[in-house]
């Protein structure tokens, strides 16, 4: 059976891996692809917020959980809101190993025959195969939380459990 990414919000990038963590449609049904807070019958509990707004939200939140310089948290959270349908008007695919967003043709790996993965991007997969076959999870956030930590001016621990998090949402390191 193939792995299946958790959902995230296209609106704040919140993970929904329950049924009371997505919004719901004017019918009631669950949304597919927004999350409670964001969306409700059908409609945007905030329709006039702007990604600047929901920036400034989400990165007070990960500024504390993750002990990031404030305005380092709100720049990381306006790259990743970027990548939602709702700011960027499109669903864009992220690598289903690293998370990176597959923007452009050159963003994906390449499968055996050649033909561009539909999964995962150009640093994680080539030919067919995953460039390191034998990385762990825990491997995979010791190498990235680093230039994580560097990146944001956090502590290297609070990147890893950053990054561990996020990596647990993706299909590959999913059991």
């Amino acid at each position: 059976m193939e792995k299946t990414a958790m959902k995230t919000c296209q609106s704040c990038g919140m993970p929904m891996a329950k049924d009371e963590d997505f919004g719901t449609e004017s019918d009631g049904s669950f949304s597919k692809e927004y999350c409670t807070y964001c969306y409700q019958k059908g409609e945007f509990t905030e329709p006039e917020i702007t990604i600047d707004m929901m920036a400034e939200k989400g990165g007070a939140i990960m500024s504390q959980m993750y002990d990031i310089p404030p305005e380092k948290a709100v720049e990381f959270a306006s790259e990743q809101l970027s990548c939602l349908k709702r700011w960027a008007g499109r669903e864009i695919k992220m690598c289903e190993s690293c998370g990176m967003p597959l923007v452009n043709d050159e963003d994906f790996g390449t499968e055996a025959g050649g033909s561009k993965s539909s999964r995962y991007c150009i640093h994680c997969y080539m030919d067919g195969a995953f460039t390191e076959p034998d990385l762990t999870m825990d491997e995979a956030a010791d190498k990235y939380a680093p230039m994580m930590a560097e990146h944001l001016g956090m502590p290297v621990e609070k990147a890893k459990a950053m990054v561990n998090q996020y990596l647990s949402s993706l299909p590959r390191w999913q059991d």
